[in-house]
């Protein structure tokens, strides 16, 4: 590579593996074909006046069109806002003018929804497979496909020009607290985070652990860290790469079926719905963004489902991946719990769990402290938002606000958001923990603990439960009750009262929405 910027990596692939395909709906493309097209594409946005820092929104699930733009971007020195469409209209809009989006590429699976931000901004693209796809009424629009057509294939000087410290992306927090907070990487900051993730995942006996033979099918969204890194992974090695693009999960499972996918990401709640599907199974998965309960981990891993937990964020990106310690047998169920709780920092990633005084708590696997980073791909802070950057990043570490513990092994688990977990007579009670072992009653299909005020004790916990059988709250009293006996939690962990519910509410990243539960149950 001549410098450690996006566009270098799939130019790398042409060499390596030039025939191998990228999947996208009915679209198969060889990785020469796809560079071809990202070639064409870019001297097209050359023409268009996009070049270096210009800020380009994209609004897209999971298509070669999204792949496309990270490398024909990259090459013009522009800078990617992967828009996330699962936030609310007004935290979308306020997304898009924090960024300063001069261009908007829209796909036309989300133009009827977001036809009303014209008079916002006047520079569109249009993303669809018919060629007569209506533009939007603008002053300037044009068609991708059209953009890809006309555009002429060749190298472009300014590609040579980019450099390993320019911005490549900017993405937002899912804004459950507030507005959501952009975060803008370099490119060898995203590069960085995003291989070494994947060497992790080499490196290490690993649920998710993945090889050049593997067929790679991300479902967390490009929005979402470039879909924890998909966008560049399955290029740098040359592997397959099959996008799911807006599939129900019937249809996913139809696809890694039809494709030989081997290698999946998804948060937990996605993987709960995949296993209602009958023919799922016998794939390795990596999953994160909540705690991943041991009743889920066990349905996975009876229908052949090899899984790695992944702790990080839009903030901070990879920070550490479930292994199995050396001494464990890798097909244990000892194994399986360690794949569920014990994460190994990634190669380069410091992480520190300290006090309130600021002090590193012991590594005895009980006692629980805040969460601190380090790693040399943290972002300098929050975009245009120095007073949360000053709270967050502190002296070259984030401030994560989660809450968790080391085992003596090294192995780190994180217990909880600090917002999140219930402080009850001054005591926190990690409400992942809680969740996980409730999970593993029969008749529980999701569970989320949140703190309801307590005059008393000042908050005590609540658990609200989706079922998928009849159970009461004295059973799930009385199936906690050996817990406690065990050793496993305490008395006081135990929910003071269940509330049963149809459906639980996700935020725009597929976890459980703590905060819409509590508006409803804590009170």
């Amino acid at each position: 590579m001549r410098q450690y910027v996006v566009h270098e990596v799939i130019r790398r692939t042409l060499i390596t593996n030039p025939d191998q395909l990228v999947v996208s709906g009915n679209t198969h493309l060889t990785y020469a074909e796809l560079y071809g097209r990202v070639l064409r594409l870019a001297n097209s946005l050359k023409e268009l006046g996009i070049g270096a820092g210009t800020m380009v929104g994209v609004l897209d699930v999971n298509t070669h069109r999204f792949l496309e733009l990270h490398y024909a971007l990259s090459m013009l020195g522009a800078t990617l806002h992967t828009i996330n469409f699962r936030l609310s209209p007004e935290q979308m809009v306020y997304s898009m003018v924090h960024a300063g989006d001069e261009w908007l590429f829209v796909s036309d699976t989300f133009m009827g929804a977001v036809k009303p931000l014209t008079a916002k901004f006047p520079k569109w693209v249009v993303m669809s497979d018919d060629p007569n796809y209506p533009l939007p009424d603008v002053s300037i629009a044009y068609r991708y496909e059209d953009l890809v057509a006309s555009g002429v294939e060749r190298e472009l000087p300014e590609a040579d020009r980019v450099q390993d410290t320019d911005i490549f992306s900017i993405f937002y927090t899912t804004g459950t607290t507030g507005m959501p907070k952009g975060i803008r990487y370099q490119h060898r900051q995203i590069l960085l985070g995003a291989l070494q993730l994947f060497h992790h995942l080499a490196l290490h006996t690993a649920g998710a652990r993945v090889s050049s033979g593997d067929v790679f099918m991300p479902l967390i969204p490009f929005f979402h860290i470039h879909a924890w890194g998909m966008a560049f992974f399955p290029a740098y090695i040359g592997a397959k790469l099959v996008l799911a693009g807006a599939a129900a999960p019937d249809e996913q499972v139809k696809l890694i079926q039809q494709e030989g996918v081997t290698w999946l990401n998804m948060v937990p709640t996605q993987l709960y719905m995949l296993l209602g599907q009958p023919d799922f199974g016998n794939v390795k998965i990596l999953t994160g963004g909540s705690p991943l309960t041991s009743g889920l981990s066990r349905q996975a891993a009876a229908r052949g489902v090899k899984f790695s937990l992944i702790y990080g964020g839009s903030d901070q990106l990879g920070t550490a991946i479930s292994v199995v310690p050396e001494d464990v047998a890798p097909d244990s169920p000892e194994a399986l719990e360690w794949l569920r709780v014990g994460m190994r920092p990634l190669p380069m990633v410091e992480v520190s769990v300290r006090d309130k005084q600021g002090n590193e708590v012991p590594h005895d696997g009980h006692t629980i402290g805040a969460v601190w980073v380090r790693s040399p791909w943290l972002p300098e802070g929050y975009y245009k938002e120095p007073e949360l950057t000053t709270n967050a990043y502190i002296n070259g570490w984030f401030r994560s606000g989660d809450l968790g513990m080391f085992y003596p092994n090294g192995g780190l688990y994180v217990a909880d958001r600090e917002r999140d977990a219930v402080k009850s007579g001054g005591e926190w009670i990690p409400t992942g923990m809680l969740e996980a072992l409730l999970s593993e009653h029969p008749a529980v299909g999701l569970v989320a603990v949140i703190g309801r005020p307590d005059e008393r004790w000042g908050e005590r916990p609540v658990a609200v439960v989706k079922p998928v059988a009849d159970v009461t709250a004295a059973d799930l009293r009385e199936f906690l009750q050996p817990k406690v006996a065990e050793g496993k939690i305490a008395s006081y962990w135990i929910p003071d009262a269940f509330e049963f519910v149809d459906d639980i509410p996700l935020t725009s990243a597929g976890k459980i929405n703590k905060v819409v539960l509590r508006e409803k149950f804590a009170v």
